[in-house]
């Protein structure tokens, strides 16, 4: 390989880097809101998909567009996410106060965090512009714990990565959405690739 174009190859990895933590501090500030976090965090994965397929750099512009047609793809986006999240705070916060049966309790509870959590990052991975909210969920839901355990577990591990990162270092918090953003894209590339390749597979009728 060339010096030129190793130097090409260095500074696309670098300008992805840095279009990575760009998101992710988009992602921060559109969060704000509260009901805007799930659609802001899908809206940095639409973009940075389009990113990685060799689209434009990461923008202000760009990330408001895709912002916008993830608030309007229905209700279920700005509701449910946010719903499900207190729900799960109401119960760790009744579990702390000492509420009988706690380690039962304590065990579905985090079944039911792990779950919401995969729920979460397959929706947002498996979000695109024109897809209404009700349908991606519902296809987010048949794909955790069935399809692509591997994508899963790679989930998984993204997510207790950023939690330690930002229980280290509390000051990156606002710009680990982006990084979170990369693997959602990669591990739903994935299981599209995987998928495809199932159908190339199967017999003709």
């Amino acid at each position: 390989m060339s010096t030129s174009s190793t130097r090409a190859t260095v500074d696309g990895r670098f300008g992805l880097f840095a279009d990575v933590l760009l998101l992710g501090v988009f992602t921060a500030v559109a969060s704000v809101g509260v009901i805007t976090a799930f659609p802001a965090f899908a809206a940095a994965c639409a973009l940075l998909r389009e990113r990685v397929a060799g689209g434009p750099g990461v923008g202000v512009r760009p990330y408001l567009v895709r912002l916008a047609q993830a608030l309007r793809a229905g209700p279920a986006g700005l509701l449910i996410p946010p719903a499900v999240a207190a729900v799960l705070a109401v119960d760790a916060l009744a579990i702390a106060a000492g509420a009988p049966g706690r380690p039962v309790l304590a065990t579905v509870l985090a079944v039911a965090l792990l779950a919401a959590v995969l729920l979460g990052l397959r929706a947002a991975g498996g979000w695109r512009p024109g897809l209404r909210w009700g349908a991606v969920l519902r296809g987010a839901a048949r794909q955790v714990g069935r399809r692509d355990l591997g994508g899963d577990a790679l989930l998984l591990v993204a997510v207790g990565t950023a939690v330690a990162v930002v229980t280290l270092l509390p000051i990156t918090a606002p710009l680990l959405a982006g990084p979170l953003a990369a693997a959602t894209v990669a591990v739903d590339a994935r299981s599209v690739s995987a998928v495809r390749a199932g159908w190339r597979r199967r017999p003709p009728c």
